[in-house]
């Protein structure tokens, strides 16, 4: 029988006479076997046929050197073909592949099975573990930038474990999915051709390597790459983070108008008292007031306008109710969209042509389901963000609300979207670059964003992290079980450059699930806040005094576990 043996520094990967089938995944120290019996698989997606991949299974062309491997993998047609290269770098087993089609691609995806590993880490949305007791036959996907958060994940066996990881300073999306299978994981990593959807050829490389300890030598592997590939600082040194947003560690958010009732959550004359009766329980010094809904009829409600809302009061209520936080203490935060438009808005004629269309041709927008049929219905359009004239547009609306109202900060919802578009510029490059443009013209105001990844980290000093929405039905979700749940991967990995805080989203204290979401924001490290959804939900409760508490014990994100 022929093997072929390929090794690292730290790794030695061992193939039998087929290179697809795996005889073992080693750590040299120890000769720790993680993949005893493992598979590799290629499979391709093309955009006619989603649903419908092509298997690559017929290997051929074998080409076997000291500490590498060539060789190509067909489809039983042989029309589809993957060069395959599997060799030793500094980085680990390093896997390059080219691939050939008849017609144009869509995604790339290799497995790797047989995985022994306790537990798998995935620096998704907070961050979650996937438990060894997952049920046989589970698949999780995720997105890169968008949920999946960080090129890389780890698989964690005890003391050390495995990195799978690429290093692609590029803005193109990703995939990755995990698979419980009887008694191990299988790994998918996938890569997305970068629109439009017309290459008959693509190239892709990752890494395979193994870690030692605690699962953060495994993060700071891939920490060390990005912070250089980035040009990334920490959080304090970067060029638009005020002096406000290093000494705040509370978020008081309270929301205000409604466009399906006629009373609002609160009027701004209900807000000045919110925001007095806190203040004697905390130092306003150290929060950020952050007014949800206080424009028009709620959230989005003719975005991108933010007029101070009729219903809670008007302009000028807003102003007093600004320049009362600013007496006792208190930094104003806003809320905004970073992309959204109103269908109904005036300038809509004039920006649909700069509205995101995805890879498949689809107008992206934001849905609701209205009418309870499991289809939502399209509230407002995402215009793509890298156009110079939504920029403009931008920065002449959140200039005239800073300038106005003396403003402190602004938050920029769905920073965190990502999408490979077929028309004008690449998303995630505009979603950064619009996102420092607005630093750049307003210096001195804090913006904050929803949601982090690597592509707009460099951009966002402070962000929401979606703390419970990675093991709970907040975000479609199939509910909190027991074999998964939130991990500080996340909040390590992007707590040196970026200060987080509470989702929007955030339950109250009187909601049932309130408590576990302290319990998982305490793991994360995140900035807690206290929601106020509406004006009779109480604001002096005990809850709230331990979550005070927490602000003033925070935990560095090298203390994370």
């Amino acid at each position: 029988m022929s093997q072929q043996r390929i090794k690292s520094e730290k790794s030695l990967l061992k193939l039998k006479e087929n290179p697809l089938d795996v005889d073992g995944f080693f750590y040299l120290p120890n000769s720790t076997n993680v993949c005893p019996d493992g598979k590799q698989s290629l499979l391709l997606r093309t955009p006619d046929s989603v649903s419908e991949p092509v298997l690559l299974t017929e290997v051929k062309n074998v080409h076997r050197i000291e500490n590498a491997i060539s060789f190509d993998v067909e489809d039983i047609t042989s029309k589809f073909i993957a060069h395959f290269i599997i060799n030793s770098d500094k980085d680990g087993i390093k896997f390059s592949c080219k691939v050939e089609a008849p017609k144009p691609i869509w995604l790339l995806e290799w497995k790797l099975s047989g995985l022994i590993l306790e537990e798998v880490l995935v620096p998704a949305l907070g961050g979650q573990s996937i438990k060894k007791n997952t049920p046989e036959g589970t698949l999780l996907s995720y997105k890169y930038p968008f949920w999946w958060n960080a090129q890389f994940v780890l698989g964690s066996n005890g003391d050390g474990g495995i990195i799978i990881r690429s290093k692609d300073e590029k803005p193109e999306l990703k995939l990755l999915r995990v698979l419980k299978e009887k008694d191990s994981f299988e790994i998918t990593y996938g890569f997305e051709v970068p629109a439009p959807l017309d290459k008959k050829t693509f190239e892709a490389e990752w890494y395979l390597d193994f870690y030692k300890g605690n699962w953060k030598n495994g993060v700071d592997i891939h920490r060390e790459w990005l912070e250089k590939a980035f040009h990334l600082k920490p959080f304090n040194q970067h060029s638009n983070f005020p002096e406000l947003a290093n000494k705040v560690n509370f978020v008081l958010e309270v929301w205000g108008a409604r466009r399906d009732r006629i009373n609002p959550a609160h009027s701004f004359d209900e807000i000045k008292d919110r925001i007095k009766e806190f203040a004697n329980l905390y130092d306003p010094t150290k929060t950020i007031l952050y007014l949800a809904g206080f424009a028009e009829h709620g959230i989005d409600s003719n975005a991108p306008d933010y007029n101070p809302s009729q219903q809670c009061g008007g302009e000028d209520k807003f102003r007093s109710l600004v320049d009362e936080a600013h007496n006792l203490g208190y930094k104003v935060m806003i809320h905004t969209n970073v992309l959204a438009m109103t269908f109904h808005h005036r300038l809509y004629s004039e920006f649909k042509k700069y509205q995101v269309i995805d890879c498949f041709g689809r107008a992206q927008t934001w849905g609701l389901d209205m009418d309870g049929d499991w289809l939502a219905e399209p509230y407002f359009a995402y215009i793509n963000p890298a156009n110079k004239e939504w920029g403009v547009l931008m920065k002449k609306t959140l200039g005239d609300l800073i300038n106005k109202f003396n403003l402190d900060a602004v938050f920029l919802d769905q920073t965190l979207l990502a999408f490979n578009v077929s028309n004008g510029n690449n998303f995630l490059k505009g979603m950064r670059e619009h996102i420092q443009n607005l630093q750049e013209a307003f210096p001195n105001i804090l913006f904050s964003g929803e949601g982090l990844n690597e592509q707009v980290l460099p951009a966002l000093p402070m962000a929401q992290v979606h703390g419970i929405d990675s093991i709970t039905e907040v975000h479609g979700m199939e509910g909190q079980v027991a074999w998964r749940e939130v991990h500080p991967i996340s909040s390590y990995l992007f707590g040196k450059y970026t200060r987080l805080t509470a989702h929007l989203l955030t339950k109250h204290p009187s909601h049932p699930m309130f408590a576990f979401q302290e319990r998982s924001y305490n793991r994360l490290g995140v900035l807690p806040a206290l929601v106020l959804y509406t004006s009779d939900q109480a604001l002096d409760l005990a809850e709230t005094k331990a979550m005070i508490k927490r602000a003033l014990e925070l935990k560095n994100y090298k203390d994370l576990s």
